[in-house]
């Protein structure tokens, strides 16, 4: 039997399908809410902070907004041009000094100074090896600081490369790896000898239009996001199969079909001293 074979999306397509993804999630509120109740519980004084993967500036824009929550300094990695212009607006109206480095993030980057607080959030499915990357960021944190990497969790859209991946041939790799979730990113950290705290969130997405079918291309580009290759590409019965597996997932709530992608918090803590 000849699999079916496709590349991956490409940027364009990539910032095409996230803003459907974006559209229907109703994760982000209580990632937020994570990484306040992190800072708050684990920090104190003025921050120095170190936010891997920024994007548009909404985190750093909301934590300036807690009382609180004080931030001495802001230095980030963003290396997208279009989310650039948004965090640099963000930062222009903000009153603790900051430095924007326009580039991408690995484990050989150098960091230069301390933080009190490290963050990556779903920026780990960029970087060649996550939990190197993570334990190199920490290894920059003062005494008692913390690294925190928001990560999807083992379940929802991560079972889709476990059961559906070996039906096509991949012609080129993923942008954003989406086959990495919190357990892969744990188990790296572990081999190292780092034993990570690890909470997880009951993060859901709004499946109710996308599976009434009466929005066959929205779904459609939806899944183009989670798998990252275009889901109209595949072959029908594939197709069928990936829908009803996601459909299996959901839970009526409240009038809603809410498909639960749990993401863990992962948390490494620098010990006083």
């Amino acid at each position: 039997m000849t699999l079916p074979a496709l590349p991956s999306i490409d940027a364009r397509r990539y910032a095409e399908t996230f803003a459907v993804f974006l559209e229907h999630s109703l994760e982000y509120d209580l990632m937020a809410e994570e990484i306040e109740r992190v800072i708050r519980h684990n920090l104190d004084g003025p921050l120095r902070m170190l936010d891997i993967g920024a994007g548009t500036g909404c985190v750093i824009e909301r934590l300036s907004r807690q009382p609180t929550i004080r931030l001495a300094y802001y230095e980030a990695f963003e290396p997208n041009p279009k989310h650039l212009s948004g965090l640099k607006s963000v930062m222009a109206h903000l009153d603790f000094p900051y430095r924007i480095h326009e580039e991408g993030f690995s484990e050989t980057t150098p960091i230069s100074g301390r933080f009190d607080f490290v963050l990556f959030s779903h920026s780990l499915y960029w970087m060649i090896n996550p939990a190197t990357a993570m334990r190199h960021a920490a290894a920059a944190l003062n005494p008692g600081g913390v690294a925190m990497a928001l990560i999807q969790g083992p379940y929802g859209a991560h079972t889709l490369f476990s059961l559906f991946e070996d039906q096509y041939q991949r012609l080129t790799p993923m942008l954003q790896n989406n086959r990495i979730s919190s357990h892969e990113l744990v188990a790296g950290l572990r081999a190292a000898g780092v034993e990570p705290e690890v909470r997880m969130l009951r993060t859901p997405i709004d499946m109710t239009e996308l599976l009434d079918g009466c929005h066959p291309t929205e779904l459609s580009e939806f899944i183009s996001f989670l798998l990252q290759l275009e889901f109209s590409a595949l072959p029908r019965r594939l197709q069928g199969d990936i829908v009803r597996h996601i459909d299996g997932g959901c839970v009526e709530t409240d009038g809603r079909l809410l498909w639960y992608l749990p993401n863990a918090s992962v948390l490494i803590t620098r010990a006083d001293g």
